[in-house]
């Protein structure tokens, strides 16, 4: 592919594109032209793209680290909490009939301490 057909393209994509896809793409071309600049100058190009690569995402995909945030969030919640406390929501789990998880869950959602009338809908939930 040459040079021109190589720009051409580029520019013909980028009409319709979100900014963040644009530059993505004439980065792209900016490296094909690079190389097509060394082939040009006689510089040999290694076989493969992939030397030195170590197949890790790449460091602009939204989804994984969207997907990293939720994760590191999910542990600080779920991280235990000191012994008096986890023996506390037990103790009154037990008392509601709820599952610790629950009674914790609850805690978390709504950010206050479930009672009674919670408890028994919960548990009709449940089953």
């Amino acid at each position: 592919m040459s040079l021109a057909a190589i720009e051409a393209r580029a520019h013909s994509k980028l009409s319709n594109a979100s900014p963040r896809l644009r530059a993505k793409r004439n980065a792209a071309a900016e490296a094909a032209r690079k190389i097509c600049d060394r082939k040009a100058d006689g510089i040999v190009i290694p076989l493969s793209e992939w030397i030195g690569h170590n197949n890790g995402p790449s460091w602009d995909d939204e989804l994984l680290f969207i997907e990293y945030c939720w994760q590191e969030a999910h542990k600080k919640a779920w991280a235990a909490p000191t012994q008096e406390i986890a023996v506390r929501r037990a103790w009154k789990a037990e008392a509601l009939g709820l599952t610790y998880r629950e009674y914790t869950l609850e805690i978390m959602e709504r950010g206050r301490f479930p009672d009674e009338k919670l408890a028994a809908k919960l548990r009709r939930k449940r089953k």
